[in-house]
């Protein structure tokens, strides 16, 4: 071993490792939120989980942007918890492409030649391009460095020997040890498609034998749980348990890989010879998809059970959707984090609205909004990164958020300064019709996924609008009763204070709905004047 080939063989990492990441956030940009709504839409069943998952980390190469988005789905209440291990053990499955990947195109089909052009034109395009150019420049650079990286890992590993027969030997025990080896490569480089390129590599310059092989990239698979558990730490209870699920199932499916070395190994061996494989590359992507393969076999007649373990496990958390409203979510990105978003806003909104309807149908309460809530909302918008928003179809959705966040902050103002019950006066008919259209509005949104009926809209609208006009004349009659001094002054004070709040909470109450079913992304947006606004 000398310092040049150690040199080499890390840069030839870093630029895989760099190509690796380009070439998923072009997959990813390329797809759209369209890549992300459709998994939502197929992963209905534990068998289409598992299936599309798998599909989907084959699409954008990264089976953690998978685990997050899934994550993202069972925070924003898209899809249970027993569908989303599912998604986890297929993108486990789905990461099998990249040995693939790197096999068939680093070894067997040499396009070195062509990475050059490929990344200089990728990052042309990725520079001076905007939108689904920019992603595709991104692809085409994530390639060439992807490609030239594995030149270099090819050179750098000519010089250098792996004595893993001094490590682990080969005496009883032998797989275990290699298997660590396995573990440390994949957490200090963080990437198991890295740890397995580096291993794919070693076999090809004969640094390691082909049964060792297949045990490191069984310990790379489980090392992959070391991202988990640190993305759990200090996360909410849908990441805790999204983490724990791939923590679990990861080390398990090791176990079972390292019990079952001998077979899977002749098979993937048989595999190799069917495809004219004399390095044995080929043969160790078949490892690694039969093994993992396995993996998914072992759990599949289990999952629902294995959800409720996970679940029993996991502890308790804070279930409310703003709760959910967490970094990882906003990763994310895209209809998932907004869909996350809205759902809080709304469950804000409810608590914050029966409070309006009990005071305008003549009960005393207090009401201490939650502007830590409203806040956290807030902040999780602004952390969003607006290019996982496709702007066609995300951000319109995204500023009608904005809106009823906006309309909601004013509705807690209003909250701060209820007034006292005035007596000596007849109600109008605006309050009556005002809590009874809000009652209306909460009952139509129990559940979020309902769509929401527009004739509960309609009397909010009509109520509000109602009791506007009954303020004005109402203000007129009062100043008239107390000019002629037939109303206290102080009685007249208080029900026009009445009117003023009623009237505002009422609106906002209104506006606030209706940028709700606006923003929830099922309704057709209507044009507002300013003054609506």
């Amino acid at each position: 071993m000398n310092a040049s080939s150690v040199v080499t063989l890390v840069g030839g990492l870093g630029l895989f490792l760099l190509g690796i990441h380009h070439l998923t956030e072009g997959l990813k940009g390329l797809a759209g939120d369209s890549l992300r709504r459709a998994l939502q839409t197929l992963v209905a069943g534990r068998l289409s989980a598992v299936v599309y998952s798998a599909l989907f980390t084959v699409a954008i190469q990264s089976s953690t942007a998978t685990t997050l988005t899934v994550i993202g789905f069972v925070s924003a209440g898209l899809v249970t918890f027993s569908q989303a291990v599912g998604v986890i053990i297929g993108a486990t499955f789905g990461t099998t492409s990249t040995p693939w990947l790197v096999a068939i195109f680093g070894f067997r089909v040499s396009i070195s030649a062509g990475a050059l052009p490929m990344l200089g034109i990728g990052a042309f395009l990725w520079l001076i391009a905007k939108g689904r150019t920019r992603s595709l420049g991104a692809i085409l650079a994530g390639f060439g460095l992807l490609f030239i990286g594995i030149e270099y890992l090819q050179t750098g590993m000519e010089g250098i020997s792996w004595n893993l027969d001094a490590v682990g030997g080969s005496g009883f025990g032998w797989q275990w040890i290699i298997a660590g080896i396995g573990i440390l490569m994949s957490i200090v480089m963080q990437s198991s498609s890295a740890a397995a390129a580096t291993t794919l590599v070693a076999l090809h310059a004969g640094s390691l034998a082909f049964d060792q092989a297949c045990a490191m990239i069984v310990g790379q698979s489980v090392g992959t749980a070391a991202t988990s558990a640190m993305v759990a730490i200090g996360a909410g209870l849908a990441v805790r348990r999204a983490a724990l699920a791939h923590i679990v199932y990861n080390v398990s499916v090791g176990i079972i890989g390292i019990v079952l070395l001998g077979p899977i190994t002749a098979a993937a061996d048989w595999v190799g010879a069917r495809l004219e494989d004399p390095e044995g590359v080929l043969a160790l992507a078949a490892f690694s998809s039969i093994f993992k393969l396995v993996g998914v076999l072992a759990f599949f007649p289990w999952l629902d059970r294995f959800s409720q373990f996970i679940v029993g496990i996991s502890g308790k958390g804070a279930e409310s959707a703003v709760a959910h409203l967490e970094p990882t979510l906003a990763e994310a990105g895209g209809s998932v984090a907004l869909e996350a978003a809205w759902r809080a806003i709304l469950e804000v909104a409810r608590g914050s609205v029966d409070v309006i309807r009990r005071r305008l149908a003549g009960e005393t309460v207090r009401y201490e909004p939650s502007a830590d809530a409203a806040r956290q909302i807030e902040h999780f918008l602004e952390s969003l990164s607006l290019e996982t928003i496709d702007p066609r179809a995300i951000e319109p959705r995204l500023v009608r958020l904005c809106h009823a966040l906006d309309h909601l902050t004013q509705l807690h103002e209003d909250l701060t300064s209820i007034p006292s019950a005035a007596g000596g006066w007849q109600a109008p008919v605006g309050l009556d019709l005002g809590a009874r259209a809000l009652a209306g509005w909460l009952d139509a949104t129990k559940d979020p996924a309902v769509v929401l009926d527009r004739a509960a809209l309609s009397a909010l609208e009509d109520a509000s609008k109602q009791l506007s006009a009954e303020r004005k004349t109402g203000r007129d009659k009062m100043l008239e009763e107390v000019a002629l001094q037939r109303t206290p002054t102080a009685t007249a004070r208080g029900v026009l204070e009445t009117f003023a709040w009623a009237d505002s909470a009422l609106h906002h109450a209104w506006r606030l709905a209706e940028s709700l079913r606006i923003a929830s992304g099922n309704q057709p947006a209507v044009s507002l004047t300013r003054e609506d606004r």
